[in-house]
This record gives structure tokens, sequence and C-alpha cells, in this order.
């Protein structure tokens, strides 16, 4: 062979030059910042929107259990307190209707199916039934209450079926497969066959969260009940509120005394947010939400 064609197969068989090796780094680095920069901008994204999603069900999870205690509240005397930051109300829990007088004292009330797991909660404050008089003592309101710690007596349906006051030998109340109860204190003989409900007393409050410390957090407690306050849903933004409507069609941020009467409605202001910082912000990611829970047991007209 040849010395050029030794010449021209060296040639033919070299490796790349240092300069091109450092233009494909620089290429690479640039590609490769381009890259995890835009992983990076993906993944804070996928972050926000999981806190947006979790600071949303923080708002929602509350409404859902508030709505169960605050609709079936009596509009005209169902609310006992009322600030910018806690209410307590009067809170239905079994419904039913009033038998009579029982023969060891106290009123039998037959009483509607109800939900057992509510039931078994335990903080009983009282009884009410539909007041129809129209002489005597001038009421103003649907229901009279009769507050008393006392439990209800449980009779079951069997029982209260075959016996009186729930059935004689000219009547008999439909007690719809929910048992009886005998309450304290009686009832007005007038008072047989009007529509009752055993209710509790509940306060909702924004307090000091337990659950994620130094935020807020929305807490129930049964006042009577054997348990204390259960934090519902956490965390909350400072602006989280409660406010009023009154049948004057004004809002406030608290009532007393013969204003609470007035109240047809709470305004929640649940300002969900959530538990920390996405990396790459400044701020918790927050989910306002405003909504209206309107009493359901109006009295008349």
């Amino acid at each position: 062979m040849s010395t050029g064609r030794r010449f021209q197969k060296r040639r033919l068989r070299r490796g790349m030059t240092l300069v091109e090796v450092l233009v494909a780094m620089v290429l690479l680095a640039v590609i490769g910042a381009g890259l995890t920069k835009l992983l990076a901008s993906q993944v804070r994204f996928a972050d926000m929107q999981i806190a947006m999603k979790d600071a949303r069900e923080v708002s929602r999870e509350s409404l859902n259990a508030l709505a169960t205690d605050v609709r079936m509240v009596d509009a005209d005397s169902g609310i006992i307190g009322a600030a910018s930051d806690s209410f307590t109300v009067v809170a239905p829990y079994a419904a039913g209707v009033v038998c009579g007088t029982a023969a060891t004292g106290g009123s039998v009330i037959a009483l509607l199916p109800y939900d057992s797991a509510s039931y078994a909660e335990g903080g009983y404050a009282g009884y009410a039934y539909i007041d129809t008089t129209t002489s005597g003592t001038a009421y103003n309101q649907e229901y009279q209450y009769k507050y008393n710690t006392t439990t209800p007596v449980v009779i079951d349906s069997t029982t209260a079926a075959t016996t009186t006051p729930c059935k004689t030998a000219t009547e008999r109340f439909g007690l719809f497969h929910g048992g009886a109860v005998t309450v304290q204190p009686a009832a007005p003989a007038w008072a047989k066959g009007q529509a009752s409900f055993l209710f509790r007393k509940v306060t909702y409050a924004f307090r000091s969260s337990v659950a994620v410390p130094g935020t807020i957090g929305l807490f129930r407690r049964v006042l009577t009940g054997a348990h204390g306050a259960e934090e519902l849903a956490a965390p909350f933004s400072a602006t989280a509120k409660f406010q009023y409507l009154l049948n004057t069609g004004a809002i406030v941020s608290s009532a007393s005394g013969a204003s609470l009467h007035l109240i047809r409605g709470i305004q929640l202001q649940l300002n969900g947010t959530s538990e920390s910082v996405v990396p790459g912000t400044t701020q918790v990611q927050s989910a306002p939400m405003t909504t209206t829970i309107f009493f359901k047991n109006r009295p008349k007209q």
C-alpha cells in the first residue's frame, strides 16, 4: 500500500476534536436546562392544583356538616347565640307526634324514622311541639320548647303500638317503625296529635386549629353531649366568618336578645386554604366560598 493511501485511511478514522466536544456539551447543557425548567414548572403547577383542591375540600366538607344541623332549625327560636366567629343552634335530630301524657308522667312522642347514628350521638337538651292555641297566653312562636337534659325513656314500637297513650280504644298513632320516647316535662293536653321533635344544642366556632397548628379550624360541639369539641376541617383563612340574615332584609355580623328571633338564615364565609406553601410561591393557596343556609322550620305567617 502506498504512503498516500495509508495517510488517507488514518484521516478517515480520526475521532471528534476538542472543539466539537465542547460545542456538543454546551448544546446538551442548554437543552437540559430547558427541560429541567419545564419539568419544574409542570411539577409546581401540579402542586398548585393539589393545593387548590385541598383548599376547596376544606370548605365543602365543613359545609356538609353545617347543613345537617342548620337546615332544620326553627326560624323563630332555633338560634340562641350568634357571633362573627361562632353560633349556637337548637338542632332537631328526631321528629315525631305527641301521643299524650304517660301514666308515669311526662309526654310520649311517637317517632318517625330517624338516623340511628345521629340519634346515638346524644346530647339531648329537650323537645318542642307545635303550638296551635289562639287563646290564653299569646304565643309568638310556632314551636313551644321544653328544655330538659333528662335522657328520654325509649319505648319500643311493639309496646307503644299496643298501650296508651299511643294506642287507645278509639285511636292509634302510627309509629312508622320508629318506636317512641317518654320526655319530661309533660306537654299540655291540647298538644296531643301535634308534630314534635327532640333537639340538642350545637355550637359551631372558628378557633385555633389542633390538626394544623398555627391556622384556624372549624369546630362543632354538642353542648350537653358526652364528647368535647370536634374539629371538622382546617385550615381556614383569617377572613372566614359567619353572618346572619334577618327577616328585615339586613345582614349582621352578630345578634343577641330579641334580635335572635329575627334571624332566618346564616351566611357562611368558609374560606379554606392549603396546609402549606407550594415551593416556588410565597403564600398558601386559598378557595374562598360564600353560601347561605336558610332555616326550614319557619313560623306561620
